[in-house]
Order: C-alpha cells, then structure tokens, then sequence
C-alpha cells in the first residue's frame, strides 16, 4: 500500500474529531456559544490554571524553536495570545461582550473544517505544507484550549476526557513535524 495513503488515512482519523466537530458547531451554533460562555465565567484563575497555560505556552515555544521555519516567531505570538485570553476572559466576565464569544466560535468552525481539510489536502498532494503546518500548530492550540477550559484535570470527572485530549495533541504535534522541511 502506498505510504501517502496510510499517512493520509491516519491524519484522516485523527481529525476526524476536528471536522465532526466544526460541522456540529455550526448546526447548534448559539448552544455552543452559550456553553462557551457558561465555562469561561466558570473559570478560577488559581495558581495551577495559570501555571497551566505558562507551561503550555513554554511547550509552544520549545517546539516552534527547534523548527526550521521563519513563520515561527509570528505563529508563537499567536498562539500566546489565544492562551492568555482565557484568563483575560475570565477576569472580564462580566464585561465581555456576546460578540467576543460569537467571534470566537466562528474562528473555531472555521479552524477544525477548513483548518482539517487543508492539512489533508497538504498531505495528499505535498503542496501547502506552510499553511498545513499553521493549521496543525493551530487545531494542537486550540486542543491546549480545550483541555484547559473544559477538561482541566483538577476536576476528576475530566481525567479521561483530559487524557484524551492531551494524546490529541501529542498526534497533532508530531503530525505537525510532516510539515517542516529543513
């Protein structure tokens, strides 16, 4: 079997989740931007919440910096800023707009489907590897996100959904390594 098509038919799998969900966004659009919204004034901004989204910005840091790439920097201030508007948002909940969340959530939808399908596409026909390493780094960010709005291990109902999504990223970041050309 050719090994482009095992690599595509793995990827395929493993954002499946992404593109199932993006689809599902858009079909229950308000719920998901008012579930959003219920989990952000939920958020406590304690200690391990925040040393939480420091080691995953680290984490970021670390992997974009071994890469080869001049995107790098950019792509780094990012993904830095997606992160640390969590607790941004958290602190100003009271404040936030419903725009924040409605923006937001279209980001997400476009992100999972577009962002899925050009990975794919990328992996099928070798071309557009920058941008289907962007979407990788963004779909694993967006993962980091996810754990840490919704899953966060503190809270022990969520160990399995935190593990699951913790070896979510693990794949998308390596998927992200197919992408870097030295």
């Amino acid at each position: 079997m050719d090994n482009r098509l095992i690599t595509f038919s793995s990827a395929f799998l493993l954002l499946f989740i992404f593109i199932s969900g993006g689809v599902n966004k858009i079909i229950n659009f308000q719920g998901t931007v008012d579930f959003l919204e219920t989990k952000i004034n939920a958020i406590q901004l304690n200690t391990i919440f925040i040393a939480a989204i420091a080691v995953a910005i680290l984490y970021f840091y670390v992997n974009l910096v071994t890469a080869t790439q001049v995107m790098n920097a950019p792509l780094f201030v990012l993904i830095s800023i997606a992160l640390l508007s969590i607790p941004a948002l958290a602190h100003f909940k009271k404040t936030s707009k419903r725009l924040i969340y409605d923006s937001a959530i279209v980001g997400v939808i476009g992100l999972l489907t577009l962002g899925s399908l050009l990975i794919l596409y990328s992996l099928y026909t070798n071309k557009y590897e920058e941008y289907a390493y962007i979407a990788t780094i963004g779909l694993a960010t967006f993962t980091a996100m996810t754990i840490l709005i919704f899953h966060f291990p503190t809270d022990p109902s969520e160990m399995i959904s935190f593990t699951k999504n913790l070896s979510i990223f693990g794949g998308l970041m390596l998927l992200s390594q197919r992408f870097i050309r030295a």
